[in-house]
């Protein structure tokens, strides 16, 4: 029998302990050394917290953890994780390796999301990774379509309290007042009205009235005789009347008629001078642009005398005019017109469905207050019609002038224009 010798137990006994330590922690770790376990790789561009010893689950059951975790070779910054599969579980093709938060406080693992393709990868292959939205991202998603919203109701009712400060200005107030104050004057006119009402009821008035009615009534049963004679009478005038030939008088009235109806036709055709005058558009038109262009040379006669009519003359004792010469054209500043809308203490949007069809709307902010002006012409006749239609949407419209940039008295430049 061959004697071991206590150093050699001794060896035994350490590689024994040694191996049982290692196979702990391991074990402690969650690796078994007695398994049979595969390796596959994942490449990641971020792991979000990802460790060794994370747990690898597949549909929430753990089948391995993560043994290694480094950065590739080609100094990309990415990350290569080595994941360690317990048993023989195939995983299939397409198969992707999410990592995910396993517990609230953020404790990251990966998810096998697993897709049964019919074909597998091998130990030691490479398969897809994913990243699951963290709870921040998750939470951003869905508060940004409620700030959007939020957005969105603050600006409707900035639009909604301009609307209503612009239509309950001080003259609306004032309006609403004054048709209170007559609401309240029509209903003492009315209870003024149902007391003489009352009073003539009183006074007996009515029952005079009903006893005149029936006066006439018994008048009427009295005379009823000469009522009926009467009768007769119109009756045998309209016999009269039937007897009468006064079909000369038809044929009379229905020639007029053919006559009137002639001249209609020929009024709405082009063959006479009144048709061509009533149907022709161009001849219309062209009386309309000579009425214009007459309208315009009088009123530039008007403002420009010298344009048209020149004098030479010298005195001898009286004026003798010899020939016309042109004398030096006067250079006068011309007035705009505008029409003021509205001032607002709030920015209003030009594009407002308030100022349509008023062409382009200029703003203009002096101190707090900003002013809204529409149409630029020295046409007053034109700036009058625009007030028109400004003043539909905006009752307090009115007409301003200006003279070289300058704001000028509109009775002023009406004078100016007249001189």
């Amino acid at each position: 029998m061959i004697k071991i010798s206590k150093y050699t137990k001794l060896g035994f006994l350490v590689i024994a302990c040694l191996t049982i330590l290692i196979w702990g922690i391991n074990y402690l770790k969650g690796i078994d050394l007695l398994k049979k376990s595969s390796n596959y790789y994942v490449i990641y561009e971020k792991i979000d917290g990802l460790l060794k010893s994370s747990t690898i689950t597949i549909n929430g059951f753990q089948v391995g953890q993560v043994t290694e975790v480094g950065f590739l070779g080609d100094y990309s910054g990415r990350l290569l994780v080595t994941m360690q599969i317990e048993g023989d579980y195939k995983i299939g093709k397409g198969t992707t390796a999410k990592i995910v938060s396993s517990d609230i406080m953020g404790t990251k693992s990966i998810k096998l999301e697993i897709v049964h393709s019919g074909e597998y990868y091998h130990p030691d292959d490479t398969i897809p990774g994913a990243i699951e939205s963290d709870l921040k991202e998750q939470v951003s998603m869905q508060v940004l379509p409620l700030k959007n919203k939020a957005e969105e109701l603050i600006a409707s009712l900035d639009s909604a309290i301009t609307v209503v400060t612009y239509v309950f200005n001080e003259r609306t107030r004032e309006n609403l007042s004054e048709s209170f104050e007559n609401i309240n004057r029509t209903i003492a006119n009315i209870e003024a009205a149902s007391s003489e009402l009352k009073t003539i009821i009183g006074s007996g008035k009515i029952n005079s009235i009903i006893t005149n009615l029936d006066s006439i009534s018994t008048t009427i049963k009295q005379n009823s005789g000469q009522i009926a004679n009467i009768i007769r009478n119109l009756s045998s005038l309209s016999d009269s009347l039937s007897k009468l030939n006064i079909s000369p008088l038809f044929a009379e009235i229905s020639s007029s008629i053919s006559g009137l109806n002639a001249i209609i036709q020929k009024l709405n055709t082009s063959e006479s001078s009144a048709g061509l005058l009533i149907n022709d558009p161009a001849l219309y038109q062209n009386l309309n642009n000579l009425a214009g262009s007459l309208d315009l040379l009088l009123k530039d006669v008007r403002n420009n005398p010298k344009r048209y009519v020149h004098f030479s003359a010298f005195n001898i004792g009286k004026d003798v005019y010899i020939t016309a010469k042109p004398s030096a054209p006067e250079e006068k500043d011309q007035i705009i017109y505008k029409v003021h809308l509205i001032s607002s203490p709030a920015k209003l949007s030009v594009e407002s469905p308030f100022f349509k069809g008023l062409g382009t709307i200029e703003e203009n902010k002096v101190s707090e207050t900003y002013n809204y002006l529409a149409g630029k012409t020295s046409d007053f006749g034109a700036i009058t019609k625009m007030l028109d239609a400004a003043r539909i949407n905006f009752p307090n419209a009115s007409i301003i002038a200006f003279k070289n940039g300058r704001k000028l008295k509109l009775e002023k430049a009406i004078k100016k224009e007249a001189n």
